[in-house]
């Protein structure tokens, strides 16, 4: 099944491309359904980015594991699929592998993962599997998965999924989210070899959710970061908590928590570390939310393919508070700069410029709390996508058909900087003194074609403009 996949993304990828009018910064699948990112590593010199995938549709349907490197986060090539399900224990149409993590040992790279398939009696089960590659571009299953059948309580379970695996020392250890009594957990397990997996309990529940999608964890400053994406709770797409695990018990003890994005368009993210001890983010960029009305949307279907990730963005430790910034990567690219100095609009719509390029658009932000009113409208259908800056971030769209139409992300009077990255129909604004992000898709006609004016009363509110088109040559994918 693995080869045949990927002989049916050979034979319609260039048809595809031929029509398509894919995102520049935020990576795509050329052909077929994307959804969360994969097994995030640097590996032999390369990142690689894995994801779940299904090459035959422009909706979800049974699932594979797409796979991409790149060597500077920016530029993807993709690579034939990674994982396909071609075994009985996760091969049914609305199964087959599962979201997971990749994890380097002795130069060996591992993908864990969760298969999917019937049981004897006709339901749906979730177990936990694991895959190994030598190059990091072909993979063999392990023989005698799946090698966790059951949850900790010793039942097969339809909401078993996505481990994560990281090491301690000598020893390796696992979450794995589950629905238990209608109530998210996180179940950890340890292992002296990877393969071998022995039951600890529950390291962290959290009752307003009936799931716990994605857990990831990881080390930082000093602390210890636990994230997921929680099913349930309104709002919520995306959560970190920060505190310690306690290994002994196998439980995690909070201190803090927060938000890691703001809006309804960053699912399921997945961190990886650079080779310089940097941490990145990548999230999927978009939502289960209004995923059903998604499958029939104009350009995306017809085009052949739906899906992005979000941009890779940088995260740090501050105040015991999780912030996500635009990385310098980004904000270097080759581009032609236009600034705006006169700011001073005295509450007028003030034209500045047509976006037809993946764009920068960064605000400083002076004193006063006189409102910021900046305004994307589609020179086609006359849709308007509009934030509103006061003592909080304000979205509203009009006219677009999908997505969003009123978001909102806090500011406080530390904000000073504000960066608004558009690439096709993703938007994604960062907050750079607080680390606060909000994205959101904002699909129109499905082109980046767009009048851009702001306006502002206050003379020291809005101190300068910068429109920071970027080179669309140098971002073309490989």
């Amino acid at each position: 099944m693995k080869n045949e996949a990927n002989q049916y993304i050979e034979k319609y990828r260039a048809l595809a491309a031929k029509s398509s009018k894919q995102p520049i910064l935020h990576f795509t699948p050329s052909l077929g359904w994307m959804n969360d990112p994969n097994g995030l590593i640097f590996f032999k010199g390369e990142y690689h980015l894995f994801y779940q995938y299904h090459p035959y549709q422009t909706k979800w349907h049974q699932m594979y594991w797409g796979h991409a490197v790149s060597s500077d986060l920016i530029t993807w090539q993709e690579l034939p699929i990674a994982l396909a399900p071609s075994e009985e224990y996760e091969n049914s149409p609305d199964g087959g592998c599962f979201s997971g993590t990749a994890l380097e040992h002795e130069g060996t790279l591992y993908l864990f993962y969760t298969a999917v398939a019937k049981n004897a009696a006709g339901q749906l089960i979730q177990k936990q599997c694991v895959a190994m590659s030598e190059d990091g571009r072909h993979f063999s299953k392990y023989e005698n998965n799946p090698i966790i059948h059951i949850d900790h309580l010793g039942k097969e379970n339809p909401h078993f999924r996505d481990p994560k695996v990281w090491q301690k020392g000598s020893t390796f250890y696992m979450l794995v989210g589950v629905s238990q009594d209608n109530v998210g957990k996180l179940l950890m397990y340890r292992s002296e070899n990877l393969l071998d997996w022995t039951a600890m309990g529950v390291a962290f529940e959290e009752p307003n959710a009936w799931m716990l999608e994605c857990p990831d964890f990881y080390e930082l400053d000093g602390k210890e970061v636990l994230t997921f994406s929680p099913v349930g709770i309104k709002g919520e797409y995306s959560t970190y908590l920060i505190g310690h695990m306690d290994y002994e018990k196998g439980q995690f003890q909070l201190e803090s928590r927060g938000i890691l994005d703001y809006g309804v368009d960053f699912y399921a993210p997945q961190t990886f570390l650079t080779p310089e001890g940097e941490r990145y983010v990548i999230g999927w960029q978009n939502g289960w939310e209004w995923m059903d009305e998604w499958n029939g949307f104009g350009e995306l279907t017809e085009n052949s393919w739906c899906g992005a990730m979000s941009i890779p963005r940088k995260i740090k430790l501050k105040d015991n508070r999780l912030q996500s910034v635009l990385p310098n990567k980004v904000s270097t690219l080759k581009a032609a700069k236009t600034i705006i100095y006169d700011t001073q609009t005295d509450g007028y719509q003030k034209p500045v410029s047509t976006i037809q390029e993946p764009t920068i658009i960064e605000l400083s932000l002076g004193s006063g709390i006189a409102p910021i009113k900046l305004m994307f409208k589609d020179k086609r259908s006359e849709s308007e996508d509009t934030f509103i800056i006061d003592e909080q971030l304000h979205y509203y769209s009009t006219g677009n058909p999908l997505g969003r139409k009123t978001l909102t992300m806090p500011l406080s009077n530390r904000s000073k900087t504000l960066k608004i990255l558009l690439d096709l129909y993703a938007i994604e604004v960062f907050d750079e003194e607080e680390g606060t992000v909000l994205s959101v898709n904002s699909f129109f006609k499905g082109t980046l074609n767009r009048d851009f004016s702001f306006s502002c009363s206050g003379k020291e509110r809005l101190k300068q403009v910068v429109v920071t088109e970027l080179s669309a040559k140098q971002l073309i994918k490989k």
